[in-house]
């Protein structure tokens, strides 16, 4: 089996470094050619690594090459080191397979959406940077570089979210999304003190290879793996840290698709399943995962059933999605969770691509108020579009829906096993959430492109991308809502080929699933893929009978979901906004940024203020002042000595040489 990872990695690097160094002075094509190539490069080696792994018998398909020998200490069983190792695994080869080539298709779309920026340079360094990052995490042999991986891709998502760092919005929510995952980053951190204190090594085959039953359920196993998950909520937009992925949208909307969608917020699935040995002998911590990952989805979704701008609906569709993966690997089912990481990929790029697009060709209008009647304008968006659409509802036959069945699926099916009412409630959440995503993602597509075109209705406050006396330092896209329809044109062809390509993959990505519930029941190509990296975990499985009654609620729930918004939003998308309190409640996120400002951010700032006043004024001034008084006063004195007539100076050093003539003497 081929091992190319490292030059998965260095691609990207390069080109981070070169567009870093003199992108400036290059021209655009110079640039393009560059960082498409690097990223392109980075996805060949991917796939050749994807390839040569399928055509290689299983006990083979693992692969670790230590690139470079960082820390040797010690002999015999005191023995320690630390290597730069990549490991090349089914798990590893997917999520390279997709972080590069969903990358790569972002790069292209990127080159008509950035086309009048004039950070044009900066973004594709940032872009490659964050490719590179992403490679490093999910390619680390050990936990150390793994860290190392996830705080750059940390690093990376904050200059991309504050991308336009002439304007406040981007800036405050980079430094949010830095904060919070900062948080996530120290219960990692931990965690992998814990686990050096206890396996006496960082490298995952060693670790995982002291894991027994023995230490099942032990103190130290429960706090090694939650303090993973707090790094994985974070990192994944969970409860409760998930403020900071909302705020993200700030950042160009492609940024939007390659680190909401595919990469950055799918680190902390990956981290779990990567980490599967210490969460199986710790079932408290996967009953947090399935908990939270539950609580999460339906929360996020209520959220997203009133958003008026179309990428926030979107960020919440992205927290909730993210919930159903960790609902997943909750019960044990880690290769449900990555085969909806998978196709969540595909049609979450593309919708928002799709949203960029509809962004793009109404000049930076977000509002879904000031849209409608585009489906005659926008036809290749509006059918690429409709396909994510309907992969994200559920509905059949779409990538969506087979891999949320399995998920569904595999909690019945816990829930049948344990007889525990709580695993019935998370698959009646799944369910319910399944219904709410098909409501708010219709509700969407039918507010964009139905109904009459409401762009021209100048009453109502525009909200665009950027500001429009910042159009000389952002994208170009500040020029204002088109006033009527007739001005609205389709995107350029470098940004609807990835569309296509994504609505393609949206449609056809279920096959990578199982088709059981078709009669088929040794078709799951992933599943079995990723056998080498889950084996020895047990899957309780359903009949074909009780798969059905999982799955065909699932469709009733989307259905009426679909029904229900086409009622409401299919001839005209009328807005009122509602003093309901369950409305309000809904609109304003359940006032969670407000409570956060007045019981942390407010109490803070009246400390600061507060140690300030004392400091700078009381304290410091006082000490400050008493110095230059002191300074003051000293000079004054030894001033009075300088008089300026002779007299007094040899006076002075006729006393000096009496003085020391008596000295002498009496010591004599």
């Amino acid at each position: 089996m081929i091992n190319l990872t490292l030059w998965v990695l260095l691609p990207p690097l390069l080109g981070f470094i070169v567009l870093g160094l003199v992108g400036r002075v290059m021209s655009r094509a110079a640039i393009l050619t560059i960082a498409w190539g690097a990223c392109g490069l980075a996805f060949l080696f991917a796939l050749i690594n994807f390839l040569s792994m399928i055509g290689t018998p299983v006990p083979g398909r693992v692969s670790d090459i230590a690139v470079y020998h960082w820390i040797t200490s010690g002999t015999g069983d005191s023995a320690f080191s630390v290597n730069f190792g990549l490991l090349l695994d089914p798990l590893s080869a997917t999520m390279l397979l997709v972080v590069t080539g969903v990358g790569l298709l972002i790069h292209i779309y990127s080159a008509g959406y950035m086309e009048d920026d004039p950070g044009f340079w900066r973004f594709f360094a940032y872009l490659n940077f964050f490719i590179f990052s992403m490679a490093l995490l999910v390619s680390a042999d050990n936990f150390l570089f793994l860290l190392v991986g996830w705080g750059l891709v940390g690093l990376a998502s904050f200059l991309l979210i504050g991308f336009w760092y002439q304007r406040t919005a981007p800036v405050a929510a980079a430094r949010k999304a830095f904060v919070i995952n900062i948080i996530g980053d120290f219960g990692l951190m931990l965690a992998i003190f814990l686990i050096f204190l206890n396996y006496g090594t960082l490298n995952f085959k060693d670790v995982f290879g002291h894991v027994n039953a023995v230490s099942a359920g032990s103190a130290t196993a429960i706090a090694i793996t939650l303090l993973i998950f707090v790094a994985c909520a974070a990192k994944s937009a969970q409860l409760p840290l998930y403020m900071w992925l909302p705020d993200a949208m700030e950042g160009p909307t492609p940024v939007s698709a390659l680190i909401h969608a595919a990469t950055m917020v799918t680190a902390g699935v990956y981290l779990v399943a990567r980490a599967h040995p210490l969460f199986d002998i710790a079932p408290v911590a996967l009953n947090v995962v399935a908990g939270i990952g539950g609580a999460t989805a339906l929360f996020a979704a209520t959220i997203a059933l009133v958003q008026l701008d179309i990428k926030r609906v979107l960020a919440y569709s992205t927290i909730s999605q993210l919930g159903y993966m960790f609902m997943a690997e909750g019960v044990y089912d880690y290769s449900a969770g990555i085969f909806h990481l998978v196709t969540h990929a595909f049609f979450k790029a593309l919708l928002f691509l799709g949203a960029g697009a509809v962004i793009h060709a109404l000049g930076g209008e977000q509002d879904m108020r000031n849209m409608g009647g585009l489906r005659h304008r926008l036809k290749i968006t509006f059918w690429t579009f409709l396909a994510a659409t309907w992969a994200i509802s559920g509905l059949p036959p779409f990538a969506g829906f087979w891999s949320k069945d399995e998920i569904l699926g595999a909690i019945f099916a816990q829930a049948l096993r344990s007889a525990s009412p709580g695993y019935y409630v998370l698959w009646g959440i799944g369910i319910l959430t399944a219904g709410l995503t098909s409501f708010y993602m219709f509700r969407l597509f039918f507010a964009i492109f139905y109904g009459e075109y409401r762009g021209g209705q100048a009453a109502r406050p525009v909200h665009h991308e950027e500001d429009e006396d910042e159009e000389s330092v952002t994208s170009g896209h500040g020029h204002g809502v088109p006033a009527n329809l007739y001005d609205v044109y389709e995107v350029p062809s470098v940004m609807w080929s990835p569309l296509t390509i994504l609505a393609v993959l949206s449609v056809i990505g279920g096959v990578l699933g199982s088709f059981s519930l078709i009669g088929l029941p040794n078709w799951s190509p992933l599943s079995n893929f990723l056998e080498p990296v889950f084996q020895g975990v047990t899957i309780p499985e359903l009949t074909l009978n009780l798969e059905w009654v999982s799955a065909g609620l699932s469709i009733v729930a989307a259905l009426l979901g679909f029904f229900v918004a086409r009622a409401r939003y299919f001839k005209q998308f009328e807005y009122k906004e509602s003093r309901n309190l369950l409305y309000q409640l809904l609109f304003h996120k359940y006032y969670v940024d407000e409570a956060l400002t007045w019981i942390i951010v407010k109490p803070i700032q009246g400390i600061g203020r507060l140690g300030s006043r004392f400091l700078d004024g009381s304290l410091l001034g006082g000490i400050n002042a008493g110095i230059t008084g002191l300074v003051r006063g000293t000079s004054g004195s030894v001033r009075r000595l300088q008089t300026g007539y002779m007299r007094n100076y040899a006076l002075a050093i006729l006393l000096g040489v009496l003085l020391i003539v008596l000295y002498y003497a009496v010591r004599g």
